[in-house]
């Protein structure tokens, strides 16, 4: 197996912590890294939940419909209801339907 060097920059005291776990488990720095890097290969993804806390969700979502509606707007499109809207899906899931 070949291995390459990285370089990368993160803070110190982040460095200090990490550190000091891997420490605690024996191991060192460079092996939690790769331990870590392993891991995310393997499972295809970050091995933890990412978050984000300090915004509502209803409230994006708001923010984004409303950016939506005001777009729709912009380029000369009435509101529609949301019967309207459901009466444009439920067609167009017929016509992909063949019906």
């Amino acid at each position: 197996m070949a291995t390459v060097n990285y370089t990368l920059r993160i803070d110190e005291t982040d460095k200090q912590r990490a550190e000091q776990v891997f420490k605690t488990l024996g191991m060192t720095f460079s092996t939690g890294i790769n331990i870590y890097l392993k891991t995310v290969g393997r499972q295809k993804r970050i091995p933890f939940a990412l978050t984000i806390n300090d915004v509502a969700p209803a409230q994006t979502l708001m923010d984004a419909f409303e950016a939506l509606q005001s777009e729709s707007l912009q380029n000369g499109l009435s509101e529609m209801t949301m019967d309207e809207i459901d009466a444009e899906i439920a067609a167009y899931r017929q016509e992909k339907r063949g019906l």
